[in-house]
Formats: C-alpha cells, structure tokens, sequence
C-alpha cells in the first residue's frame, strides 16, 4: 500500500450540487487531496457556490463555478463542455445534488413526481452520459453517486417514499453503469449515508427554541439536509451504533477514497458511510 495511492495530483473533478453541505464536503476534500475542482449548483445568486470556488483556490487549486439545471439536457452539455475547456477533461464526476418534497408517495401530485424525478435521478443519468465518453476515451475515471440508507431499505417515514424510491434508481443506475463502464477502466460507484451534520437553514433558529414536546411542530423543509437536521432533533440517533451523526470531513474522505487509486479495484459499489445503521 502506498499513501500515494490517495493522492489526486493533477486530476480534474466536476462536484455537482456543491453549493452546501455535502456536496461542499466533498468539493473541498477532493481539492485537499490535489484536485482541481468545477463546481455547480441551481442556485448561484447566493453567492454560497462561489465561496466554495474561493475556498477550493485557497487551497492552491484551481477551480470553476459554474451554474446548471441538471435536469436540462443542453444545461448539462453545455457545464460539461465548459468544464472540459477549463481542465481539458474529467477525470472524477461526483454527483451529490438533491432535492426532497415532503409529501408521502399518495399524496404527492405528478408535478411533485416529474420534478424529484428529474433532478434527483435524471439529472444523474445526464451528467453521466455527459461524462462517460470523455472518460472512456481516456480509459480511466471516477463516477460517484450519492445515494442513501433510504435507497437500500423501506423507509419507516411515510413522507420519505418518494425519496427512498429515487435513491434506490440511483443504487441500481451505479451498478448498471458500472457494468457498462467497467471495460473502458472507468469505474463507478455510490455513497449511502444515513445522518450527516448540516449547515443553517431557514427554519433553523426556530427549531433550536422549540423544546422536545414541541418538536412534532415540522418547520417548513424544502431539501434533504434540511428534513434530515429535523429527524436528528426529533428522534437523535439512536438507531445509529456509533451513536452520532457523520461529520462533513468523514463524509469527504469516504469521497476521495472512491476518487482515488486507493479504490482501483472497486466498482459497481454501494459504500455505507453511516455509523453502522445498515448492519
């Protein structure tokens, strides 16, 4: 073994939905490894993205930021050939964009469906289509999904079926592509996590008033992040054997490892970054 198997000198990665969060996470430990790091989100007009691009070059990498729609075929075209004119190719695709509507899967209207639908599991499809041929024209490359502990089991939240459908897709689109991609050296797989620790988010201050008996009061949720910070505040992790939510670092290092040569061996690969929830 060496260290030097974990390092990514000189390689080019595209973190999509990087905005906050984990998608932040693993922007900045992908660039702390050596990367040279795009990234994208919907929202830009926040100026949330661009500090991360600042962050990644305060790490002595280069970066883009970019913004797209990956539920848009020509949006995501147009990012990866974009990103492709900064770098020169790709060399790590990590998609870790989401979105969450809290309704349960009899309650959720058509317009709800087509909308998580198209960027939770098209958008994956999109940016990997996208990518493949670069990558399989260079014949090697990382792609990495993120999935999650509701995409491998029933959910026992019945708002959360929607959700764990799609997160499922995306388990079975990784081993499908890796199947596909395997032969050119490209190599992809997933992450599931279960809870990871969060930034703010609106609602936030007032969920840290609420006290305990008042927590069945659900604060407007409009992301993943966002519903899974309240399920931490209502239930903590008890079903966790570690006993405590991920950090963003721990998230990130599962991230590189994946990118790197440390995992040349491994594809097609769901890895269960969650405290031990899954056993």
């Amino acid at each position: 073994m060496s260290l030097r198997d974990f390092s990514l000198i000189g390689k080019k990665a595209l973190v999509v939905g990087a905005r906050r969060n984990m998608g932040k996470a693993f922007a900045l430990g992908l660039a702390e490894a050596g990367a040279d790091v795009a990234v994208t989100d919907i929202d830009i007009e926040s100026g949330q993205l661009d500090q991360v691009g600042e962050d990644i070059k305060a790490l002595g990498r280069d970066s883009l930021v970019l913004q797209a729609d990956i539920s848009k075929k020509n949006e995501v075209d147009n990012l990866v050939e974009r990103v492709v004119k900064k770098f020169g190719t790709i060399d790590i695709l990590m998609n870790v964009a989401v979105m969450y509507h809290h309704k349960s899967l009899p309650d959720l209207n058509e317009e709800g469906w087509n909308k998580l639908t198209d960027v939770n599991l098209k958008g994956y499809w999109l940016t990997t289509q996208a990518v493949a041929p670069i990558m399989i024209n260079q014949k090697s490359g990382s792609i990495i999904n993120m999935t999650s502990r509701g995409g491998l089991k029933a959910h026992a939240d019945k708002t959360m079926g929607n959700y764990a459908i799609i997160k499922a897709g995306i388990a079975m689109m990784t081993r499908q592509y890796s199947r596909y991609l395997g032969p050119h050296n490209v190599r992809v797989n997933a992450i599931a996590p279960s809870l990871v620790e969060w930034e703010e988010f609106p609602g936030q201050e007032q969920l840290s008033k609420n006290k305990p008996q008042d927590l069945n009061k659900t604060p407007e949720i409009k992301t993943i992040s966002e519903l899974e910070k309240f399920e931490a505040w209502s239930t903590g992790p008890e079903n966790i054997p570690l006993g405590r939510v991920a950090t963003f670092e721990e998230m990130a290092n599962a991230g590189v490892f994946l990118a790197s040569d440390a995992s040349s061996y491994i594809t097609g690969t769901i890895l269960n970054v969650d405290g031990g929830y899954m056993a």
